[in-house]
């Protein structure tokens, strides 16, 4: 009995047992999609789309603040109604048409909109962005497409979808301000129906700033020069305070003229 127990003892000292390797289940993102009516048939998966009063297009500028999903055939989860339409997908992981038309997109970078129809690219600067890219895109091994300023590199990229504003950078109220300008600016311009609107804003805003000009530089000076003369002449006070009176009331004229000019202007 005990010598073969010393064999069993052997047998386990001697003897290298494995145990089998426990490996933890990698989870996997869920990209909970639904379905929305496309308005443009020339869209397809990976491009970028906004909300406008047509439904749901292509964006077709940089860091387009109606940013609203991208475009995904075959999402992980999707729920379907009786509408008929594509998958768009507003968060999670989505793969994202990209270009280098704003340089090459580094593991990391914030991708915005672009001037090419639902293509994204590399954000450099403070503004809407569509999310974080999750790999690299050099141009290399991509199509080329057109840009704005000649062929780019294209192709499609894992992105972390997060439609929100993004601070790159910590520029002034100023640069912030003409910023918004321009792209509103650029928004309406892309829309030959909205031109107009433009023009008719820039026509009145230049109407109001030449009538309060006008009236500051001709009637506040003459205001000035008349509060002069009362210390210089004080027995034709009451002359002079009447030209002080009348100059204040066409200089009030002149911003009323002007505003109701503006007014006229954007409601033609």
């Amino acid at each position: 009995m005990k010598k073969s127990l010393f064999i069993v003892l052997s047998i386990l000292l001697t003897t290298n047992y494995l145990l089998p390797t426990t490996y933890a289940q990698q989870s996997q993102g869920i990209e909970v999609t639904s379905v929305y009516e496309v308005a443009e048939s020339e869209a397809q998966e990976g491009d970028i789309l906004k909300a406008t009063d047509k439904g749901l297009v292509r964006t077709t500028i940089g860091f387009d603040n109606k940013i609203f999903g991208v475009i995904q055939d075959a999402p992980l989860l999707v729920y379907r109604s009786e509408t008929q339409g594509k998958p768009v997908v507003r968060s999670g992981v989505a793969q994202v048409n990209v270009t280098t038309l704003n340089g090459p997109i580094k593991y990391g970078d914030y991708i915005t909109s672009s001037s090419i129809a639902g293509k994204g690219q590399k954000a450099s600067e403070s503004g809407y962005t569509v999310g974080m890219a999750l790999g690299e895109f050099t141009g290399e091994g991509g199509g080329q497409i057109d840009g704005p300023r000649g062929k780019v590199g294209s192709g499609k990229i894992p992105v972390a979808v997060r439609i929100e504003y993004t601070e790159l950078t910590n520029p002034r109220f100023a640069g912030r301000l003409f910023g918004f300008v321009g792209t509103a600016f650029l928004e309406n311009i892309s829309d030959p129906k909205q031109l107009g609107n433009v023009v008719r804003f820039v026509a009145a805003g230049l109407v109001i700033l030449l009538s309060f000009t006008f009236g500051f530089l001709t009637f506040s000076r003459s205001i000035a020069k008349s509060i002069e003369a009362l210390g210089r002449n004080p027995l034709a006070k009451a002359t002079i305070q009447m030209s002080m009176i009348i100059n204040i009331i066409l200089l009030v004229i002149t911003g009323i003229v002007g505003i109701v000019a503006s007014i006229l202007i954007i409601r033609l």
